[in-house]
């Protein structure tokens, strides 16, 4: 929002660009107003009170929108892309402010904020078939991705209950990664390697699936095309694949398209067949 001064000399502006005024005073059509004008002649004050007088009046809009847009906040339920960002900015062993859903970090610098903020990756989505929100976190670094401590699941359990809509029904995830196995068929030209191109094809999977964005989805055919690049590479067939889920053990085949029930993945038993073609 403009201040007082700021009013006040905009109009001090066009005041002295005006050519009808500049006729009537005898200034010269551009001139500072100040070179003309005392701070304390009967111009500059009627401009002064004017200038207060506008910003009165949107000092009281700005006041009045920022009401509006707090109880239109508070109406609308939140979106999965809030929630994700509220678990971002969790913090470890803070209580949120009074009648708030943020924290009251006075006091402390900006290394303390960020090493208190242990979730590291989140994703939040609606499940139809559950009716649940699923909430996937992690922590870790930009590189590693690793679950967070089981001691904080209840300290993550009873923020989202604080900042949460009322009705909500949520889920928490918070699990070691999935572990994708897979069986691929490689055609490559019999002028490679079979041996160093291999391992090219091992890296180029494990780079894929480690690479994916936290709950983004897995697919057999964006995997093939990663190592359809490799030079050498004729053709790729995807014989099998599945993602092991960490918590109960089970193996889900992937048909087409996968998301990790963690949110990332971990490479398990890549088995790769070299054809020379």
């Amino acid at each position: 929002m403009r201040t007082i001064t700021e009013i006040k000399d905009g109009m001090m502006d066009d005041f002295m660009r005006n050519e009808d005024l500049a006729a009537i005073y005898g200034f010269e059509i551009g001139k500072a107003f100040y070179d003309v004008f005392s701070k304390v002649s009967l111009e500059s004050l009627l401009l002064y009170i004017v200038a207060v007088a506008m910003w009165t009046h949107e000092a009281l809009f700005e006041s009045f929108r920022n009401e509006v847009e707090v109880k239109i906040s508070n109406m609308k339920p939140h979106t999965a892309k809030w929630y994700r960002n509220m678990m971002l900015g969790f913090m470890r062993d803070k209580t949120l402010a009074p009648d708030s859903d943020t924290y009251d970090t006075t006091g402390m610098s900006e290394e303390e904020i960020n090493t208190a903020k242990v979730v590291k990756y989140a994703a939040a989505s609606e499940s139809p078939a559950s009716n649940l929100l699923i909430i996937k976190v992690a922590g870790g670094t930009e590189n590693a991705r690793i679950p967070l401590e089981n001691d904080l699941e209840p300290q993550l359990t009873a923020y989202i209950n604080e900042i949460k809509d009322v009705g909500v029904r949520f889920k928490l995830i918070n699990a070691m990664p999935d572990k994708f196995d897979c069986d691929i068929d490689v055609y490559y030209s019999a002028m490679k390697s079979p041996a160093s191109l291999r391992q090219d094809c091992l890296e180029a999977v494990r780079n894929y699936v480690q690479n994916l964005p936290f709950d983004g989805v897995y697919s057999n055919m964006a995997l093939i095309d990663k190592i359809q690049e490799l030079d050498g590479v004729k053709v790729v067939e995807m014989k099998s694949s599945c993602a092991r889920i960490a918590t109960t053990g089970s193996a889900i085949a992937i048909n087409a398209r996968y998301i990790p029930y963690s949110g990332y993945f971990t490479p398990g038993e890549i088995n790769i067949n070299m054809i020379a073609d």
